[in-house]
Formats: C-alpha cells, sequence, structure tokens
C-alpha cells in the first residue's frame, strides 16, 4: 500500500494559505453535516406529529362511532321496553318468540326488587331489561333540541322528572310473587360546613350510581 507523500510548499505564507483552506473545507462539511442532521431531524419530527395526528383522528372516529352505536342501541333498548308489559304469563311458540321480550298479560309482574344499601328499592324487569331506580334531578336536564345535556348546558324539566318519580314508585308497588333481594344497610352523612353538621347523604349516593342497572 502505497504512502500518502507530504505536500511541499515553496515559502510559509503558502503553507498557512493552504492550512486555512483546509480549515475551511472542515467547517463547511461540518456545516453541512449539521444542516443534513437538522433537516432528518425536522422530518422525524414532522413524521412524529403527523403519528400523533392520525392516532388522535382515528380516536375521535372511534368515539364517534362508539357514540353512534351507543345511540342505536338505546333507540333499541327504549323501543323495546315502551312495547313491553314487564308480566308474566303469554303464550311462546317456536313461531312466535316475541313474549319473551315484550311480556305476557299476568296479573303478576315479571320483575325483580333488590335493595339498595341506602334502602332505595331498585326494579328490574325480567323480560326487557328495564331497570327502575330513584331519579336524578341531573338527569333531567335538557337543550333546546330536547337532547339530554349536563346541568350547566340545559334546562330542568320538572315535568319530566316527576313522571320519571311517579314511574318508579308504581314499579316498586309492581305486584309479584318473585322474593325481593337485599343488602346490609348503611346510612350516608357528610359534613354540611354551612349548617356545621352531619346531614344525609344518600342524594349525593344516588348521583354516583344513576347510571347503573341491575343487568
Amino acid at each position: 500500500m502505497s504512502e500518502e507523500t507530504a505536500k511541499v510548499y515553496s515559502n510559509a505564507a503558502e503553507e498557512i494559505a493552504a492550512i486555512e483552506l483546509s480549515i475551511k473545507r472542515a467547517q463547511l462539511a461540518d456545516l453541512e453535516l449539521q444542516k443534513q442532521e437538522r433537516e432528518l431531524s425536522i422530518q422525524e419530527k414532522r413524521g412524529t406529529i403527523g403519528e400523533r395526528l392520525n392516532k388522535q383522528k382515528q380516536k375521535e372516529q372511534d368515539r364517534a362511532m362508539q357514540g353512534r352505536v351507543f345511540a342505536a342501541q338505546k333507540r333499541e333498548d327504549d323501543a323495546k321496553q315502551n312495547a313491553c308489559t314487564h308480566k308474566k304469563g303469554g303464550t311462546v311458540s317456536q313461531r312466535n318468540l316475541q313474549v319473551l321480550s315484550t311480556g305476557g298479560n299476568s296479573p303478576q309482574y315479571a320483575v325483580i326488587k333488590h335493595q339498595m344499601i341506602t334502602g332505595d328499592f331498585w326494579v328490574r324487569c325480567l323480560r326487557c331489561g328495564k331497570t327502575w331506580l330513584p331519579p336524578v334531578e341531573e338527569n333531567f336536564y335538557f337543550n333546546a333540541k330536547g337532547k339530554q345535556v349536563a346541568p350547566v348546558d340545559g334546562v330542568f324539566s320538572k315535568e319530566k322528572f316527576e313522571k320519571a318519580e311517579a314511574d318508579y314508585r308504581a314499579a316498586v308497588q309492581f305486584e309479584t310473587n318473585n322474593t325481593p333481594s337485599g343488602s346490609v344497610i348503611c346510612k350516608f352523612s357528610k359534613w354540611d360546613d354551612k349548617a356545621e353538621a352531619w346531614v344525609d347523604a344518600t342524594k349525593d349516593y344516588r348521583r354516583l350510581v344513576k347510571a347503573t342497572n341491575l343487568r
């Protein structure tokens, strides 16, 4: 392998100029390398941001799809529950199983009753799955289009709330020979700074379980 022969300069000034030129070339090469690294970093960041945006968009689409599925399921459940008599009896045949979901014509109701730890009774229809529980005022705020919304976004419907209360009281009185189940009864209290006393917190418990049912 041949060895590189050192260049011989005619004078010191020529050698200094050559050294300065070599330094400038090295600096330019370093700047070019830094430029390429910055461009690569920018491309990587753009790719990361693009990937995040795509994931965020996919999540939004998934949530929208889930919302449509839940809304369709609720409409289906509401229609089935509105058509159900919630009663025992009725004739079932291989050609007609409708009575299993729409209820029969017996004086006895096909419901189960469960007493919660607050003492409230929850009632569930064994045919359509509808559950009656003490209504919570927070669930009865609606916007101008009649859609249920958060209290800060709507107006409280006293009429609908009172109807729900009446429906619940009626369900608790449904005649059935099914044996109710129960829980250990507890008393819920909270400290009221304004009254400087312990007050009943049953309504707070009801708010916590307002979206629950007996399914």
